[in-house]
This record gives structure tokens, sequence and C-alpha cells, in this order.
């Protein structure tokens, strides 16, 4: 295998697992009915693992990447959990919930679960990893 297919193929991987991770919270929503925005903390921790464990390169490349990958996480689980919110009590699954979904719904709904401590939380995560992703 070359080199480019390999690095393509190490940041599908990298961005599978920030997607994971958003579907690990969405999970977590749906049993306890909380938003746990302290997750976004452990989705930065979950990134620099990825990040080495995956070989992938630190400095500035590894910083955006650790950065993006916690913004990849927060956005889609408070979108996934918005879905839940609206769609869950109707007897939508997750899927059909975002289906029916429309952009400004999901923005207020997001929006109105999100206070100033909790957006405070989720910007520490990004800066935090994207702090970790520079590495020396």
């Amino acid at each position: 295998m070359s080199s480019a297919p390999a690095t393509t193929f190490r940041w599908l991987i990298f961005v599978v697992m920030a997607i994971a991770f958003a579907a690990a919270w969405t999970v977590a929503f749906s049993f306890t009915q909380r938003t746990m925005p302290w997750l976004a903390l452990l989705a930065a921790v979950d990134a620099i693992v990825a990040l080495r464990l995956l070989g992938m390169p630190r400095g500035a490349r590894g910083a955006v990447a650790c950065g993006l990958f916690v913004t990849i996480a927060v956005a889609l689980a408070s979108l996934s959990i918005a879905a839940i919110s609206v769609g869950g009590p109707a007897g939508f699954g997750l899927l059909e919930s975002l289906s029916r979904l429309s952009p400004a719904l999901a923005w207020e709904l997001v929006r109105l679960a999100n206070g100033l401590p909790q957006l405070l939380v989720y910007v520490v995560a990004v800066e935090l990893a994207a702090w970790w992703g520079y590495g020396r």
C-alpha cells in the first residue's frame, strides 16, 4: 500500500471515530435524558488517543485534526439529541427524526439546550484537544 492511500485511510478512520463518539453520546442521552456536555472533554481525550493510535502527525495538522474531531462530535451529538427529543415521543427513530427535522427547528433546539456554561465547556474541549494535538 502506498503512502497516499494509507494517509487517506487514516484520516477517514479518524473522522469515523468522531462520528462514533457522537453516536455513543447520543445513546448516553437516550438512556439518561440529559445532554451531558462534559462528554465534550472526553471527546478531546478520545481525539488525542485516536491521533496517537493512528500514527497521525502532531503539530499544526494534529491540532486542527483534534479540534475538528471534537467539533464534529459535538455538532453531530447536538443534532442527534435534538432529533431524538422531537421524534422520540412521537415514536420515530433517529434517522426518521433527522429526516423530518428542519434546519431552523434543529438550530433552535440546539440553541435552547445549550446555554453559556455548555458552550464554554465545548470551547474548552476544542482548545484542549488542539493544544494536546499540537504536542511536543
